[in-house]
């Protein structure tokens, strides 16, 4: 089975028996399942029908069929990992129908899912459904609004860490070693409230880096949060030097796997302004000055296009030697140059002329 997440790019694959498989959808709570038509009935007797289905065909599920066509559907770090992992290999093609069912449903950008991950049955304690109803995990089962106990531990400063911290709840780990580091990490924090305080300002000043990724991927982000990306990155910066500056080896792996992206946040603050005036690129506002110089020049002339204009018009003038030369604008022509008959010989060859009304000729000027 593989569990995808196109908002983030968390991609998951997990085998098993159907209770198992029934325990994973409980924990993970996915929006929409995908089966292989012709099972509808050994989907409803193993997982009930409280899940938003769709159906594809049986030739979407072969492991056999179009195998180099699925590989190439996802980054090559995923690709590397499937061909140098066999465990991976094996979930193959469960893997390719949430690709084919994205591309099905025109989500075919899908640049920022970057890895595959297996979720081991052995590494984690598996919590069933009606347990987690009835420990009111993520929902209560009463009136009380917010007061599961997922809402009540959640001091999350981040929408990231809020993922995550459910999604710790939903599957914790057994592994003895880990859990003993993220105690240890706990500790220190708790014993040294400087230090919490400090990476604390620090986290809450990132954004939803997942999700953006995922809006990059898909050329749909806005102006707004590229700025967020690089204030996140910024924070992230700070972040990773206060971990490195303590001495608890915990922390410092931490920062170790912290990349702070620093060219990409220099180029950011170097091609965007830091307030956009649009969200909507197309808007304007947004490409900061000398970026690229043609741009440099239309807003130029879109914001100050009556001094653009005089100065056409003193230039052409000069060059010309009409005096009375002027640059006027209708509905028709658009901006045009106005010259009497009596300057007509002096009009260049350049120049278009597109009519004659009470003895002046509108002409278009084939340069600027």
């Amino acid at each position: 089975m593989a569990f995808l997440d196109i908002s983030t790019g968390e991609f998951y694959v997990a085998e098993g028996p159907d209770n198992y498989i029934d325990k994973l959808l409980s924990n993970l709570s996915p929006k929409e399942i995908i089966y292989q038509r012709g099972f509808d009935e050994r989907f409803r007797q193993a997982f009930g029908t409280n899940y938003y289905t769709y159906k594809l065909d049986d030739w979407v599920f072969s492991e056999e069929l179009n195998r180099e066509k699925a590989l190439q559907a996802v980054r090559h770090a995923v690709a590397q990992r499937v061909r140098h992992r066999p465990h991976l290999g094996r979930h193959f093609g469960c893997r390719r129908h949430p690709l084919y069912y994205l591309e099905f449903t025109e989500h075919k950008e899908i640049g920022h899912i970057a890895s595959i991950s297996r979720i081991d049955q052995d590494d984690y304690v598996w919590i069933d459904k009606f347990t987690i109803r009835n420990l009111e995990l993520f929902t209560t089962n009463g009136s009380r609004d917010r007061s599961s106990f997922a809402n009540v531990m959640d001091r999350t400063l981040t929408p990231m860490g809020g993922r995550l911290l459910k999604r710790w709840i939903a599957m914790p780990i057994r592994d003895i070693g880990r859990i003993n580091r993220r105690l240890d990490v706990v500790q220190r924090f708790v014993e040294d409230s400087d230090l919490a305080e400090a990476v604390g300002e620090q986290v809450s000043l990132i954004g939803d880096l997942e999700r953006i990724a995922s809006r990059i991927a898909a050329a749909r982000v806005t102006p707004r949060e590229l700025v967020q990306l690089k204030n996140s990155l910024a924070a992230i910066e700070l972040l990773k030097a206060i971990l490195e500056s303590t001495d608890d080896g915990n922390l410092h792996r931490l920062a170790a796997e912290i990349d702070v992206l620093a060219q990409m946040r220099l180029k950011l603050e170097r091609e965007i302004y830091p307030d956009p005036a649009n969200n909507q690129i197309q808007k304007g506002g947004v490409i900061a000055d000398g970026v690229n110089p043609e741009l440099d020049d239309l807003r130029r002339i879109a914001l100050h296009g009556k001094d653009v204009l005089q100065q056409i018009q003193q230039r052409e003038s000069e060059l010309t030697g009409i005096p009375s030369l002027k640059i006027g604008y209708n509905n028709i022509f658009g901006y045009f140059i106005e010259v009497r008959n009596a300057h007509k010989e002096k009009v260049p060859d350049t120049w278009i002329r597109k009519a004659d009304a009470f003895q002046r000729r509108a002409l278009h000027h084939r340069g600027n």
